[in-house]
């Protein structure tokens, strides 16, 4: 990071004190630990923080019309349906980009030919240590999804006009797509992505396309 960037964003130091840790659950995608803390105010408490063994990845993928792809499924821990990117994690050993390209794959069957990653995100600063990686996936070429046996997934596909409008109107709101669509606005407006490609997202057809 430039100078001048760190000092429009300084940085402060750790006004917390950890003086004991200690794992209260484990499984195969995270723990839990606790930890005995000294509070910024000098009084002293428990801390539990969820630690994620994945990494969050997200694939925004856009075709030469502007179409996005959306997947929808029951998600327990919301006990609702939302409408979400293609997403997953990222396996032990597996890159960013070799686990965007499988989840797409799994998810919707298609493969990409550009991708773009755009976002580093940290997903709940307050209880985990998630964090997910957001690629943009452009030239698309259809193929049958193989989703994992535990998911029920739903296939839509939708302009982008209309999956930035459902986001601005609180309609689609899980936190990974929702900053994936308003980074690829950005993108599309600004003249980061190709021409070609940001008309196609910035423009719905008179005619919706099946």
């Amino acid at each position: 990071m430039a100078d001048d960037q760190r000092e429009a964003w300084p940085r402060r130091d750790n006004p917390w004190t950890i003086t004991n840790t200690r794992k209260v659950h484990s499984n195969e995608w995270f723990e839990v630990e606790q930890n005995a803390v000294v509070r910024p105010d000098g009084s002293h408490g428990s801390y539990e923080v969820v630690r994620l063994r994945v990494l969050g990845v997200g694939i925004l993928p856009i075709d030469a019309h502007g179409f996005v792809h959306m997947i929808g499924q029951w998600r327990l821990p919301l006990g609702r349906y939302p409408w979400e990117m293609p997403e997953g994690g990222a396996e032990a050993g597996e890159t960013p980009l070799a686990c965007a390209k499988r989840e797409l794959k799994e998810e919707t069957g298609l493969s990409a030919a550009t991708w773009r990653e755009v976002l580093t995100l940290d997903l709940s600063t307050s209880l985990t240590d998630e964090q997910a990686v957001i690629f943009i996936a452009t030239d698309l070429e259809a193929g049958k999804p193989r989703p994992d046996d535990t998911e029920v997934l739903a296939h839509r596909h939708v302009h982008f006009v209309d999956v930035l409008t459902a986001v601005l109107d609180g309609s689609v709101r899980e936190a990974m797509t929702v900053s994936a669509v308003l980074c690829a606005q950005h993108l599309a407006t600004t003249g980061a992505l190709p021409a070609g490609v940001a008309h196609a997202m910035l423009h719905r057809p008179s005619r919706a396309k099946a």
